[in-house]
């Protein structure tokens, strides 16, 4: 890690870039609590992390320039549950044996709701009405959104970035991460964010939407999940009971996915408290 926190230091605006982007989105504000030392930035990060939060920085840094002028935005929340669907984003994708080399996956769960940002900047009165007011799904949310300001935040993501030249998997996937099946270009990626979205809300971790706390669960009804890893409990239509019940003994001895996301959602929940 020395010697990654070396190459960052030879170029003076990598290096402002990865210590504006640790403390603005993992400390907030706080100065006594602020990281001033790139090896400590990196360790902190991880090489993948530095990578994954450098192929978003074009953006992120827009974003902190738009925020200036929002002063009342709730930083904290908004990167806590943004920063938790992108880790989830990745993981779930993983478990799912779908890779992505150009960090995709990981930028579209970091800003899966870059919109409600753009709408509090733009939109500010109907930002409030929007956000004061509990909605019982993100797609009653939406659904207000759209009747006030014409697109929901979704949408206004979605044009936002494919403005900025992102690809075109990530404008997908944020456009329709509440409604995968509609995506065009990769509806797993838009799949792995609504289930992310709904576990990080499951942990508590709410953003700025004021939906109910989602029930335990309750991920695996959307449709998000049947896309992303289909019906893992009807067996083959083809397969003899002999040769079903010789699989899942086999099955048993391995982690479910459940299993292993549980086990996902507790590393999970302890990054998460750690962000302040």
């Amino acid at each position: 890690m020395a010697q990654i926190a070396e190459v960052i230091r030879l170029d003076p605006s990598l290096t402002t870039r990865v210590l504006d982007l640790v403390n603005s989105i993992f400390f907030g504000t706080k100065d006594e609590q602020r990281i001033s030392g790139v090896e400590e930035a990196s360790i902190f990060l991880g090489l993948n992390r530095i990578k994954e939060l450098l192929a978003a920085t074009p953006v992120i840094e827009e974003i902190f320039r738009l925020g200036k002028s929002s002063e009342s935005f709730p930083w904290v929340d908004f990167w806590k549950h943004s920063i938790g669907t992108a880790i989830l984003s990745r993981e779930l994708l993983s478990l799912a044996d779908e890779k992505f080399e150009q960090e995709e996956d990981y930028v579209s769960g970091l800003l899966h709701n870059l919109g409600i940002l753009i709408l509090a900047i733009t939109f500010p009165e109907h930002f409030e009405e929007v956000y004061r007011k509990p909605s019982d799904t993100p797609l009653n949310l939406l659904e207000l959104e759209g009747s006030l300001v014409g697109w929901d935040h979704a949408k206004i993501g979605a044009y936002y970035l494919w403005n900025h030249h992102i690809s075109e998997e990530v404008v997908d996937a944020v456009h329709w991460h509440n409604e995968p099946s509609q995506a065009t270009v990769n509806p797993k990626l838009a799949s792995a964010i609504q289930i992310s979205d709904n576990l990080v809300k499951q942990l508590g971790v709410l953003g700025m939407e004021k939906t109910e706390r989602p029930a335990k669960d309750s991920h695996l009804e959307l449709e998000g999940w049947k896309i992303l890893f289909g019906d893992k409990t009807v067996p083959p239509a083809d397969e003899g009971e002999e040769e079903q019940e010789q699989k899942e003994e086999e099955e048993s001895l391995e982690p479910t996915i459940e299993d292993r996301l549980s086990e996902t959602l507790e590393r999970l929940s302890q990054t998460l408290n750690g962000i302040v």
